[in-house]
C-alpha cells in the first residue's frame, strides 16, 4: 500500500476508501468516514459531504444510507432550517463495531465446537484446522474485549 506517500487530506481521504474496502464497504462511505477524521468540523451538511469526497449526489446518498443503517454515522436536523441534515459520525459506533466482530467470533466458536464433536477422525487436516481456529479464537477474544473496553469506554 502507498501509505508513507500520503501527502495531503483528499489522499488521506481516498486511502480510507481502501482500508474500509476490506471491510465491504463501498468506496464513498470509506471516504465519508475518512473525512470524518481529517476534518476539524463537527458536523457536515449532504453538500459539505458531497464536496468533501468528490462523489455525485446519488453516490453520497447511498454511501450515507449505508453509513447511518449501521450506525456508523447519525444525523440532526439544522436550527436555522429544520429540512436541512446536519451529518456526523456516532462516536459509539468503533466500540459497537468491535463488539459485533467480537461476538461473531465467539458464536464462531460454539458452532465449531459442535462441529468438532460430530466429526470423526479420518480427516485430521481439517480437524486439526478447526481446533486451531477454536484455540485462536478463545485466546483472543478476551484479550480483545478487555481492550475494547479500556480503550472505548462508553461516557
Amino acid at each position: 500500500m502507498y501509505l508513507h506517500k500520503i501527502m495531503n487530506k483528499q489522499e488521506l481521504i481516498d486511502a480510507f476508501a481502501l482500508v474500509h474496502k476490506e471491510d465491504n464497504y463501498p468506496p464513498i462511505a470509506g471516504k465519508i468516514i475518512g473525512l470524518f477524521y481529517v476534518s476539524d468540523q463537527k458536523y457536515f451538511t449532504f453538500e459539505d459531504i458531497m464536496d468533501g469526497v468528490n462523489a455525485s449526489k446519488s453516490a453520497t446518498s447511498k454511501a450515507l444510507k449505508f453509513l447511518i443503517d449501521l450506525n456508523e454515522v447519525t444525523f440532526m436536523y439544522s436550527e436555522k432550517n429544520k429540512r436541512k441534515r446536519l451529518f456526523y459520525p456516532d462516536h459509539t459506533y468503533i466500540k459497537k463495531r468491535f463488539e459485533k466482530i467480537i461476538e461473531a467470533h465467539k458464536m464462531e466458536t460454539v458452532l465449531l465446537k459442535k462441529v468438532i464433536s460430530m466429526r470423526n477422525a479420518d480427516n485430521k487436516e481439517m480437524n486439526n484446522v478447526i481446533r486451531s481456529i477454536i484455540a485462536f479464537n478463545e485466546d483472543v477474544l478476551h484479550f480483545i474485549s478487555e481492550k475494547v473496553e479500556k480503550h472505548f469506554k462508553t461516557e
